[in-house]
């Protein structure tokens, strides 16, 4: 009973600023009618999440010793170089990201790519949380569940305010 409780608390305590933020991005995106704004906003979080990606990049390609226990997995030295290779998407996503900030109408097919990856990645997470795993794969006894909620939130903050403030200009 109190694994369960404890397992509660850790999951709102990780979860719960991702969640009030997927809300509030949602509000405000279906409230901002203003199509120059709704380009600004989108470019902000175009931006952001580059800058988050980037972060997470330079971690995993430098640190990925670091990356590894904060993520609850254990680090083996056997997978030092794929998870260098994780960083190098991190860091060609951040790029690509800041492209589609800096040019959205050029580059909206890249952008479009961005909104299925994150769709795809961040379901992942979300899936494995409730205990469904594909691909043979199976959970990782050093990794709390509530950090797969946690990881998965994340990019579906951030894929949900691609969609919500994608101008309708470009469409």
């Amino acid at each position: 009973m109190v694994e369960a409780q404890d397992s509660t608390r850790a999951t709102a305590r990780t979860t719960l600023p991702w969640a009030v933020l997927l809300v509030l991005v949602v509000i405000v995106g279906l409230g901002v009618r203003d199509e120059p704004l709704r380009h600004r906003c989108l470019q902000s979080v175009l931006i952001l999440t580059a800058m988050a990606e980037a972060m997470a990049g330079f971690m995993y390609v430098f640190k990925a010793r670091r990356m590894a226990e904060r993520a609850g997995r254990p680090y083996a030295p056997a997978y030092h170089g794929a998870m260098q290779d994780f960083g190098f998407y991190n860091l060609t996503m951040a790029l690509l990201l800041t492209l589609c900030a800096a040019d959205l109408a050029k580059n909206a097919v890249v952008l479009w790519a961005a909104v299925a990856l994150y769709a795809v990645h961040g379901g992942t997470h979300v899936l494995r949380y409730f205990g469904f795993y594909y691909g043979g794969e199976t959970r990782i006894p050093t990794r709390p569940r509530d950090l797969e909620l946690r990881d998965g939130l994340q990019l579906v903050v951030a894929l949900a305010a691609m969609i919500v403030f994608y101008p309708s200009a470009i469409r």
